[in-house]
Parts: structure tokens; sequence; C-alpha cells
């Protein structure tokens, strides 16, 4: 594991202080868990964009945050981005999926 240093305002710090109490573990932990579920939702609105956008397909999306197909398109219908899929498209994401 390495170690990462950054500032913060104290509302933050007393933030993690709080939970950390909450969760009885340290403000460590549950900075680390920030990270992952910060790191997380970054990653889920890019994919999510760049589906949006068609830059890319719902494959790789999902692959790109670590998640099946199937949970991904779950993710697009909670986050209300459209699903049109022409053939070549469709064509596209078949061959994703199997290579």
């Amino acid at each position: 594991m390495k170690t990462l240093s950054v500032r913060i305002d104290e509302k933050e710090d007393k933030e993690l202080e709080i939970i950390a109490e909450k969760l009885k573990t340290d403000k460590s932990n549950v900075a680390r868990q920030a990270i992952e579920l910060g790191i997380r939702a970054i990653k889920r609105k890019e994919a999510l964009e760049r589906v949006r956008m068609r830059d890319w397909t719902v494959w790789k999306a999902a692959e790109y945050c670590g998640e099946s197909y199937r949970s991904f398109l779950q993710l697009l219908r909670e986050s209300n981005v459209p699903f049109p899929i022409s053939p070549q498209e469709l064509e596209r994401e078949l061959n994703e999926s199997s290579g």
C-alpha cells in the first residue's frame, strides 16, 4: 500500500472523524473508503458520458468500471441514458463481447 498526503478542510476532517467514530474505525480507513467510492463514481460518470456520446460501447464502459454488462445496462437505465442502438453498433457490441 502506498502513502498519499492530501490537504483537506477542517469540515471534511471533522466528517471523517464522525464517520470513523460511528464505524468504530480510524480516519485513515474512512478516507481510503471515501477515495475508493469517489474513484468508482468518477469512472461511472465518465463511462456514462462516453456511452451517451457514443464514444464507447456498453461493453467497454462496463469493463472500464469493473462491472458486468447487465449491471451497466441497469446503471444506464437509472441514469436516464438512452440506449438507441443501430445495427452497426449492435455488431460492434457483439464483437467486443466475444473478443
